[in-house]
């Protein structure tokens, strides 16, 4: 690592979304203070309810994901890496984020090269030259680069990578209807006989409603994460982690 500096990966969790439901609490809040002048005023504690429940949720789940809280995200990320039997050639990340499993797959993987790829839409505070800061620090520049792509369509050809890898992405692609779309083309450039982990939200049934399919596709059945990994509160909470299982195959057993 580059001395004097430090990578920055965040979390999964927008600090804007968190903002958006803090303003909202302290305005539920505020008009309930107005029940001073009026009673029909305590009609806001049902919005402060809602809105403060949600704000606890999301800032409990960024300091659980974060290194002051358990570093749980790092830890998800290490636990995908190194489930990877891939000693060598070529690996890609679908939805690399701030490269945090990128990275982490060069450093279990010596012999492996990785491409990251990601949208970094304009929702996430994310950024292709935040990665490449996050792997020059890291010492894996030489072996990790990104890309610019959207997940529902990857520019790689078929049989592209030896390893394939994705971390709570295919339920984000917005450009996927079915999510188990985004599972197919990351599948798609992974050569026959290559490995890949996937860890996603396969236990929801809102995002993946027929697990027969979802199974069929992968060749393999998705383990829960809370077997392999103790859970605190809110992390196993069904709007968070609760529903994520993670799965390991090769290609070609399908």
């Amino acid at each position: 690592m580059s001395a004097g500096e430090q990578p920055r990966y965040g979390t999964w969790i927008r600090s804007s979304r968190l903002r958006v439901f803090a303003g909202l609490c302290l305005l539920a809040l505020a008009g309930c203070l107005f029940a001073v002048v009026s009673p029909w005023f305590l009609l806001f504690l049902a919005p402060l309810g809602i809105f403060g429940y949600i704000t606890l949720i999301l800032a409990l789940t960024a300091y659980r994901l974060g290194p002051r809280g358990g570093d749980f995200q790092r830890r998800i990320h290490l636990l995908v890496a190194t489930s990877l039997p891939a000693p060598g050639g070529s690996a890609l990340d679908v939805g690399c984020g701030s490269g945090s499993l990128a990275v982490k797959l060069a450093q279990a993987h010596p012999a492996l090269t990785v491409t990251g790829v990601d949208s970094w839409g304009d929702d996430w505070e994310y950024s292709s030259a935040e990665c490449a800061r996050n792997a020059r620090i890291e010492g894996v520049a030489d072996r990790v680069s990104f890309q610019q792509q959207c997940g529902s369509a990857l520019s790689f050809p078929d049989a592209s990578f030896d390893a394939v890898v994705s971390c709570m992405t295919f339920h984000e692609i917005k450009e996927n209807a079915d999510k188990t779309d985004g599972v197919l083309e990351a599948l798609r450039v992974l050569r026959p006989g290559g490995t890949f982990v996937f860890l996603d939200l396969f236990g929801d049934r809102s995002i993946y409603p027929d697990p027969g399919k979802l199974c069929a596709l992968l060749g393999a059945q998705p383990r829960p994460l809370t077997e392999l990994m103790p859970l605190p509160f809110p992390l196993r909470h069904p709007k968070v982690l609760g529903h994520a299982m993670i799965v390991t195959g090769t290609q070609g057993n399908r």
